[in-house]
């Protein structure tokens, strides 16, 4: 069967739109940022201790976190490691201290290991704010890249779980504060 001049156009006028899709892939992002706050009834400094000093130990508090382990040569005053392995229910990520600073109550990370393939970048920043009598505001931003395609088609998906997540964060932190014990979803979380 014999191509016509027509067919052999159509083909590769779609051979060619095909190709620009290919390689629009690698130039497409999405960035997902997503921001949580809330106000904790406890000291910035008992705060601090727990969401700042303790990073590594976030599985004590945090329903999202199955197991976290310190690792990483010291790099900031205040701590002795600068990464933390932890579990999830989705796998194992490396997520490495780009800023750690007691004094403003804050810190960076990015995760080195572990993120989705649709993942370009995945970054946090954790602040604390002192509101005096007691009071903290916890602001927790995170940050994602979402590349090709497929992560600009995942976006409102990746929002909702990133905001789900936070949300729970914020709120377990929160618990463990005010109350000196872990949120009953983390509890549960430890019995399944």
């Amino acid at each position: 069967m014999k191509m016509t001049r027509k067919k052999k156009r159509g083909f590769n006028i779609s051979l060619l739109i095909l190709i620009l899709i290919v390689i629009s892939n690698f130039f497409i992002s999405y960035t997902v940022d997503v921001k949580q706050e809330l106000t904790i009834n406890a000291s910035i400094d008992s705060t601090w201790q727990v969401m700042g000093t303790e990073f590594s130990e976030v599985d004590l508090w945090c329903a999202n976190f199955i197991e976290s382990e310190a690792g990483g040569s010291k790099k900031f005053n205040g701590i002795d490691y600068s990464t933390r392995v932890t579990v999830t229910t989705k796998g194992e990520n490396t997520q490495e201290l780009d800023e750690f600073d007691p004094a403003n109550h804050l810190l960076k990370y990015h995760i080195t290991e572990g993120k989705p393939s649709i993942a370009k970048e995945a970054s946090a920043l954790w602040s604390l704010v002192d509101l005096g009598l007691n009071k903290t505001k916890v602001v927790l931003e995170f940050k994602f890249i979402a590349k090709g395609w497929l992560g600009l088609l995942m976006s409102s998906k990746l929002r909702s779980g990133i905001s789900g997540t936070s949300t729970e964060i914020v709120e377990e932190l929160k618990y463990y504060m005010e109350n000196k014990t872990a949120h009953p979803r983390k509890i549960k979380s430890m019995i399944k």
